[in-house]
């Protein structure tokens, strides 16, 4: 390769960054030539080129011409996240990260299932516990800069979610909202919290 390249993988998963479409063609094909031979193959609906153009390429000087122009630059997922250009407080580029869409409503799915089937299984004071820890988990690993947003709205998701199927319980069972506060002061759950600086890869 002639222009820049650069390879971010975890696992399986990896994205490479390419100076020149030319060459993020090339990759692809020899690629694809590489994994063939051991019986592999890349899963399609996942494997796209951002083509580097003026409309749909990535990075801070396709970022600078679109906001001169008024146009967007296109977004890629990666682990979990939708990594997007960005701006800081001053205006200066910087690169973005968000829980991704998808990922979203799957883990929302997730938890929403999760309630349902626990809630009748044991008694309310363990299984709250349970989702304490569930929302941590879900903080330490999305928990990362400037996807805070995100995260507050998983939490509410999960606090509306938790006291729908509080209520679900029984009619014997049956909680107002008034009683349902007090029991969350007395028993609080774990508040959103930003637990990774991805500028200074240090804990926050």
């Amino acid at each position: 390769m002639k222009g820049y390249v650069r390879l971010i993988r975890y696992a399986d998963d990896f994205v490479v960054c390419f100076q020149s479409e030319k060459e993020a063609h090339a990759f692809v094909e020899m690629l694809k030539e590489r994994l063939a031979k051991f019986g592999l193959r890349l899963s399609e609906n996942k494997s796209r080129i951002t083509k580097v153009t003026s409309v749909i390429a990535f990075g801070r000087y396709v970022w600078q011409k679109a906001q001169r122009e008024g146009q967007k630059v296109e977004t890629f997922d990666f682990l979990g996240f939708t990594h997007y250009c960005d701006k800081t407080r001053k205006g200066a580029f910087k690169l973005g990260r968000r829980t991704a869409r998808k990922k979203f409503r799957q883990k929302v799915k997730e938890m929403n299932e999760w309630l349902k089937r626990i809630r009748n299984c044991v008694k309310l004071t363990e299984w709250w516990r349970v989702l304490g820890q569930k929302l941590m988990g879900h903080y330490r690993y999305y928990g990362v800069s400037g996807n805070y947003p995100s995260l507050r709205r998983f939490y509410r998701l999960a606090f509306k979610m938790a006291y729908k199927w509080i209520q679900r319980r029984s009619q014997k069972g049956w909680w107002g909202f008034a009683k349902y506060l007090r029991f969350v002061a007395e028993n609080p759950l774990p508040q959103p919290k930003i637990y990774r600086s991805l500028y200074t890869l240090a804990p926050c």
